[in-house]
């Protein structure tokens, strides 16, 4: 079996406003599918932990990847006169709006992956049972 080998991940935490539960996740697989569409995520997993918090562990190829995902502006800096509010700013302000509480995110780099994939419908052949 050929294990997978992810070079770089992000972990975010959340605490999300009573009842926006259902909008936060939906802005979050906005974002998520946004970022592999358009700035080459892998991918991205929503854990609920034990203590109602949401936490999300993100993929990358690399370090350098993500940071080129990143629209981190200095503070003060003057906009972009053609740079517009594009879709990921949009995603990402639905997303905030929902947050009562973000944590600082963790970055790692891959020491030991024996993490096995899950078989998704899109990896069964077209001929599988489900």
């Amino acid at each position: 079996m050929k294990l997978s080998r992810t070079g770089f991940a992000v972990i975010y935490q959340w605490r999300v406003k009573a009842g926006m539960a259902a909008q936060f996740r939906a802005a979050w697989e906005d974002l998520t599918a946004w970022m592999q569409e358009k700035h080459g995520a892998l991918g991205a997993r929503l854990h609920r932990s034990e203590h109602g918090t949401l936490i999300a562990y993100t993929q990358w190829p690399d370090q350098k990847t993500w940071e080129k995902s990143c629209t981190l502006q200095e503070e003060g800096a003057e906009p972009v006169a053609s740079a517009g509010p594009d879709e990921g700013d949009e995603i990402s302000q639905r997303l905030l709006e929902t947050v009562e509480e973000a944590w600082s995110p963790m970055f790692l780099s891959t020491v030991s992956d024996r993490l096995i994939p899950e078989q998704t419908q899109l990896d069964l052949p077209r001929d599988a049972k489900h």
